[in-house]
């Protein structure tokens, strides 16, 4: 039973049981205040002088019974099911004793009684075997004690006889009981299984249908992405080759725009190629000294120019005068920055602010870029760094395929790094990417 070491499994487990035990308990206790007291027609024939004492002491047994029924009912009663159940075995156990202390203490035979009620609440209760021995064991104790303390035992082989019955009876009750627990315990540990399957299955069918929408999103929005630039080049193209010829100005202007949108389009099949070969495990890291800071500097530059477009300010501090060289892709780690900084920059308000700042300590570094933008709501920063996820309340401020920071966080990882996000509505986001930096300074 290695699933009982498991709290959430062990709590499930008593909780069935209790819910059994609810309608089982209750059925004991009708038949205790039903069948306490019909038993007097055995009194009436078998120890008549004792019929009316007998008689009084079955109702009070009844009587209490019928409470615990009634009892069982509330709210209390329902969570202490289990104590309602050994409280009623243990008082009808206890009438038979107290009976049998009227008819000569170990010679009684009514001592039988005791057996039918240990093989009731093992054939009836839905409880741990340990449960069961000690409430069949109290049981025993209450006939037993009052026999030695009080009884002139004259007559040893009916004690030997009727003891033996008794513990036999109380012996293959509880084996019973055993079996019958283990065949419990499989069935429900089965049910649970099945239950954490479905519910592994419902959970992995929601993130299939996630997925299949985010999925046909991104190829709405590739498909979007590739025939804009593409219709715009028809376009010029067709444009300017119709009617008269035109100054060569006008040819330069329109070509140099085709090969602005012809690099959107490489770039966006790039990204693609990266992610695909990242997941195949095909692309490799060419890892080789470089200056950090030379690396920072350029992806700096880079968005100061669509900063600019915007009206934006960029601000970077913190770079050390040393030169660090740290080993790594240059190529890559270029790429990394230049998407954090365009993120930082696309998301932002127009004539806003972007502040990257390098912080060092022993081992390591990280770059830090805050902006003022539109935020990433709590519930989608889990889901920042998925392929194809796009922020839906953000998708209407900046174009993009979701591709970007998939890539940043691969070209983080690859360098023994991570990114990290922190983000607020309305107030800005600030992306980390942290470096271990094993790095010696340039004499």
């Amino acid at each position: 039973m290695e699933k009982l070491k498991d709290p959430t499994f062990r709590f499930a487990f008593r909780e069935y049981l209790r819910e059994i035990n609810l309608s089982r308990v209750r059925i004991a206790c009708v038949l205790g205040f039903t069948l306490v007291p019909l038993f007097s027609l055995l009194d009436y024939f078998v120890v008549r002088d004792y019929f009316g004492t007998f008689l009084l002491i079955r109702f009070a047994c009844s009587f209490l019974t019928l409470l615990l029924f009634l009892f069982s009912f509330t709210q209390w009663g329902g969570r202490s099911i289990n104590v309602i159940g050994g409280v009623t075995a243990l008082l009808i156990g206890a009438t038979i004793s107290l009976m049998t202390r009227y008819l000569g203490g170990y010679e009684s035979p009514y001592y039988a009684g005791l057996n039918l009620v240990m093989l009731a609440i093992s054939m009836l209760y839905a409880w741990e075997v340990k449960i069961t021995a000690v409430v069949c064991l109290i049981m025993y104790g209450v006939y037993i004690i009052p026999v030695f303390l009080y009884d002139q035992i004259t007559h040893p082989e009916i004690l030997i006889s009727n003891n033996s019955f008794l513990l036999s009876t109380m012996g293959i009750a509880l084996t019973g009981a055993y079996f019958v627990s283990r065949l419990r315990y499989q069935e429900f540990e089965s049910r649970y299984k099945m239950e954490e399957s479905r519910r592994a299955l419902e959970i992995s069918n929601q993130k299939l249908k996630e997925l299949g929408y985010i999925k046909g999103q991104f190829f709405a929005d590739i498909s979007h992405e590739l025939r804009t630039p593409l219709a715009v080049i028809r376009g010029e193209a067709e444009v300017t080759l119709r009617g008269k010829e035109k100054p060569i100005s006008e040819y330069k202007r329109v070509l140099e725009y085709i090969i602005l949108l012809a690099d959107q389009l490489n770039k966006l099949v790039s990204d693609l190629l990266f992610l695909a070969r990242s997941e195949s495990g095909n692309l490799q890291i060419e890892k080789r000294e470089v200056v950090l800071q030379e690396i920072i500097r350029e992806a700096f530059h880079e968005g100061e120019v669509l900063a600019l477009k915007k009206g934006m300010t960029l601000s970077l501090n913190g770079l050390p005068e040393e030169e660090i060289v740290f080993q790594g892709d240059p190529q890559r780690l270029r790429q990394l920055f230049v998407i954090i900084i365009d993120n930082a920059i696309n998301y932002s308000r127009v004539g806003g602010a972007v502040e990257i700042a390098w912080e060092k300590g022993e081992g390591w570094g990280r770059m830090i870029i805050h902006d003022h933008g539109v935020g990433i709501p709590k519930e989608s920063l889990p889901h920042v760094f998925e392929r194809f996820y796009r922020v839906e309340k953000t998708k209407s401020i900046a174009k993009g395929t979701g591709l970007g920071l998939p890539i940043a966080k691969w070209i983080a990882e690859a360098h023994d790094g991570k990114i990290t996000i922190a983000s607020q509505m309305d107030v800005g986001t600030t992306v980390t990417v942290h470096l271990p930096i094993f790095e010696r300074v340039k004499a």
